[in-house]
C-alpha cells in the first residue's frame, strides 16, 4: 500500500482530485445569499477561502511526502540565481501596459482588494500544487533517468495546461486552447526557475501578480466572472501564445543549466528536513 501511495502518478491523481474537488465546492452561493455582495465579490471571497484550505493541505502534503527542499519551501537552502525570478515579470508589465487608456475609475477599492487577494491565492495554490508537489514527486522518481529532469518539469506543466481545458468553451475554442498552451509555457519555465533559485514563494507571488493584472478588466463588467476568457479569434489566440513563447524559450535554456547533482542533493535533504 505504501508503495502505491509513493507512486508519482497515484499522488498526482489524488492531488488533482482533491484540488479540483475543493475548487468545485459551491460556497460562493452561500456567501452570496448570506451577505450583501455582488456576484464577483462573493466569487472572489469563495475563491480565496477555498485556496487557503488548499494551501494548508499542500504544505501538509509537501511535509508528509518529504518534498520540502525540492518544493522550494526549505529555510535551509538559500535563494540562488535571483535574476531568474525577474524574467516572468515582463508578463506583469505587459498586463499593466494593456490597462493604459482603460477607465478604471468605476472599480471600487474593495473590488480591487478582493480580486487581488483571490488572484494572489491562486498563484500560491497553483505553484504549490504543480511545482511544489507534482514536479517534486516526479523528480524523486525520474531525476536519475535520462532526460528525467525535463520529463519531471514537463509532466506537471502539461497537467497545468490541461486543467485549463476543463471548462472548454466551444464557442471560444481558440482562446481556450491558447490559454492551455501558454499555461504550459509558464508552468515549464516556472518549474525550471524553481530548481535554479530553490524558492517557491517568489514564483507564487509573481504568478499571482500576472493573474491580477490580466483579471482587472473583468471588474468592469458585473456579468463577467474572473477567469472567464475574452472572446478571441485565431489571430488573437496565436498572439497570446506568442507573448508567452519567449518565456518558454528562456525556460528551455534554464532547464539545460540545471545541475543533476544539486537536484539529487535536494532529494536527500528533503528526506531529512521537515517544515517547522
Amino acid at each position: 500500500m505504501k508503495t502505491i501511495i509513493k507512486n508519482p502518478f497515484v499522488i498526482t491523481v489524488i492531488t488533482l482530485i482533491l484540488f479540483m474537488g475543493i475548487l468545485k465546492l459551491p460556497i460562493n452561493t452561500t456567501i452570496l445569499e448570506t451577505f450583501d455582495l455582488s456576484i464577483q465579490q462573493s466569487d472572489n471571497i469563495s475563491r480565496l477561502l477555498k485556496n487557503l484550505v488548499i494551501i494548508i493541505l499542500a504544505i501538509y502534503a509537501i511535509n508528509k511526502l518529504k518534498l520540502v527542499d525540492l518544493s522550494g519551501l526549505s529555510k535551509h537552502i538559500k535563494l540562488q540565481n535571483k535574476f531568474l525570478i525577474l524574467i516572468p515579470l515582463y508578463l506583469v508589465i505587459i498586463g499593466v501596459l494593456s490597462l493604459l487608456g482603460t477607465d478604471l475609475s468605476g472599480i471600487s477599492a474593495i473590488d480591487i482588494m478582493l480580486l487581488s487577494l483571490a488572484m494572489i491565492s491562486v498563484g500560491f495554490v497553483e505553484e504549490f500544487i504543480f511545482r511544489g508537489i507534482l514536479q517534486s514527486v516526479f523528480l524523486k522518481e525520474y531525476s536519475h533517468r535520462k532526460n528525467g529532469i525535463l520529463i519531471s518539469i514537463f509532466l506537471p506543466a502539461v497537467l497545468f495546461g490541461g486543467i485549463h481545458l476543463l471548462n472548454l468553451n466551444m464557442s471560444n475554442i481558440a482562446a481556450s486552447i491558447s490559454q492551455a498552451v501558454y499555461a504550459f509555457f509558464i508552468g515549464a519555465t516556472f518549474g525550471a526557475i524553481l530548481l535554479k533559485t530553490n524558492k517557491l514563494f517568489p514564483l507564487a507571488i509573481i504568478h499571482g501578480l500576472i493573474d491580477i493584472v490580466f483579471s482587472i478588466p473583468t471588474l468592469l463588467d458585473d456579468n463577467v466572472k474572473v477567469g472567464e476568457l475574452e472572446q478571441q479569434n485565431i489571430g488573437q489566440a496565436i498572439g497570446s501564445m506568442l507573448i508567452v513563447l519567449p518565456l518558454f524559450i528562456i525556460g528551455l535554456f534554464i532547464i539545460r543549466k540545471i545541475n543533476l547533482a544539486s537536484v539529487q542533493e535536494k532529494i536527500v535533504l528533503s528526506s531529512k528536513i521537515k517544515l517547522s
